[in-house]
């Protein structure tokens, strides 16, 4: 990540570094601090020391701007998941029961980026580095439901609606989480007990 730039840098002095990233970097931050809705690309120049143009010139408009947050979220997520999933190799099914908290850990360390990663109509999904990050944090999970299955868990349901299912699953508890209503409901909300939550469901059925 880039350092965080003075916003008090005369306009028109050149910007040294990766002003793209920096953008990308201001755009999170004032996400975490006010929501994608009210994100105001005139807010990021000035937070980041540059001129209101800078934006739409290195991404586009709002939309663009969201769409690089989207990506560099799901990049992340996809290290993060595959960290997660390929801890304990021959225990594929023990991993995948770790899904819940590696999701809801994600969450809680990049709240930035997940506010805008599943809301597809912020963004421009036909961006290709979009599409091609968000797919592939998709195939790391099929992926691993895969191992669970040739390990004997559900192995006769369809890879694809069962890791679809996984991941709602992982999404719905982290959703709720974050909202503060699964406190409600589950005495323990914190990552261990958001892994046993998950583990309730996913159980060790064996067909």
């Amino acid at each position: 990540m880039s350092s965080t730039p003075s916003a008090s840098r005369p306009v028109g002095v050149h910007f040294h570094g990766d002003l793209r990233q920096a953008l990308i970097a201001a755009a999170v931050r004032a996400i975490e601090d006010c929501g994608a809705e009210d994100l105001s690309l005139r807010a990021v120049a000035r937070s980041t020391g540059v001129s209101h143009a800078a934006p739409a010139h290195h991404l586009g408009d709002k939309a663009g701007l969201l769409t690089a947050v989207a990506t560099e979220g799901f990049q992340l997520f996809t290290e993060h998941l595959e960290g997660a999933l390929g801890a304990v190799p021959d225990k594929p099914l023990d991993q995948l029961a770790q899904l819940g908290r590696a999701y809801a850990e994600f969450a809680q360390l990049h709240p930035g980026h997940f506010a805008v990663m599943f809301r597809p109509a912020l963004m421009h999904t036909t961006d290709a580095a979009y599409a091609t990050a968000s797919d592939a944090a998709f195939e790391a999970l099929r992926r691993h439901v895969e191992l669970c299955q040739r390990a004997g868990w559900r192995s006769k349901a369809d890879t694809r609606t069962l890791a679809s299912a996984a991941w709602a699953l992982a999404h719905g508890i982290t959703v709720l989480r974050a909202q503060g209503s699964l406190a409600k409901h589950l005495p323990d909300t914190s990552l261990d007990g958001v892994a046993m939550l998950a583990a309730t469901l996913i159980g060790p059925t064996v067909d």
